[in-house]
């Protein structure tokens, strides 16, 4: 299992699996899925990226996950793919407008 996390700047954490499964809810929610339908939905999505991760000795990438992930959650609920990669895209643009405020 991997033991470390490279984030989109290089640095490393410890993986946490605790992130995965709240990334995934968090998608979930944001659709109003049911209670039970979303406990479903987070543990066969994190499952499959848990599976990914513990295939690497070392180290993974969040972007990796991230993709798996998407990838696995388009396929059982859609709706929460889309609100995940609109959650990224306003992500992006709040960051892009930070760093034009501190030049």
């Amino acid at each position: 299992m991997a033991k470390w996390v490279i984030k989109r700047g290089g640095k490393r954490a410890p993986f946490q699996a605790a992130k995965v499964k709240g990334a995934i809810k968090s998608a979930c929610k944001d659709v109003h899925l049911p209670a039970k339908r979303m406990k479903t939905v987070v543990n066969v999505v994190s499952r499959a990226v848990l599976r990914f991760a513990a295939k690497r000795k070392v180290a993974v990438r969040t972007s990796d996950l991230r993709k798996i992930s998407l990838s696995q959650l388009g396929k059982m609920e859609p709706k929460a793919a889309k609100a995940w990669r609109k959650y990224d895209v306003q992500r992006k643009a709040r960051r892009a407008r930070n760093r034009r405020r501190r030049r």
